[in-house]
């Protein structure tokens, strides 16, 4: 009777270990699709202005040793009088990287000014879409194995 509650107990672990990994998962392919729909829309982006940096927004990382903190631009930009924004949270780097005010080229969909690419950024965000997808793929991989361990443990304890 013991084995059978440990067994099961375990399989919860398992199983809630399977969750957690999906979930990020869903996240980071999330991640993959959003960027994915932009840059699959770069063909109908004819539209061109000028962007400035209106915001630098600053984020904290560290690791075991050191603490430090990165920054992404916001950039903003206008079409036909309106005020747009976009936030280049995958244009990341060391602090004093972006200056208020910094130029850049944005190329925007006519129909839809929101959907938009920062020239100067391009490759950086393509670097995140691969990443992202790669990151995705490593996570729903995990997912699979962990419950597959999972239902090992439940059935052969």
């Amino acid at each position: 009777m013991e084995s059978t509650s440990l067994g099961i107990g375990g399989a919860l672990i398992f199983f809630i270990i399977a969750l957690f990994f999906f979930v990020i998962g869903l996240i980071v392919f999330s991640n993959f699709r959003r960027l994915g729909k932009i840059l699959n829309r770069a063909h109908e982006m004819t539209g061109v202005t000028k962007g400035t940096i209106s915001e630098v927004v600053t984020v904290r990382r560290r690791n075991r040793s050191f603490r430090w903190k990165n920054e992404y631009p916001v950039i903003s930009y206008q079409v036909n009088g309106k005020a747009y924004t976009t936030r280049l949270e995958f244009a990341e780097k060391r602090r004093g990287k972006y200056e208020l005010g910094g130029s850049y080229t944005v190329r925007y969909i006519p129909s839809d000014p929101d959907c938009c690419v920062v020239d100067e950024f391009r490759k950086a965000m393509q670097r995140s879409r691969t990443s992202s997808l790669i990151g995705a793929v490593i996570l729903f991989i995990f997912t699979f194995n962990t419950l597959i361990s999972g239902v090992s443990f439940l059935f052969f304890g």
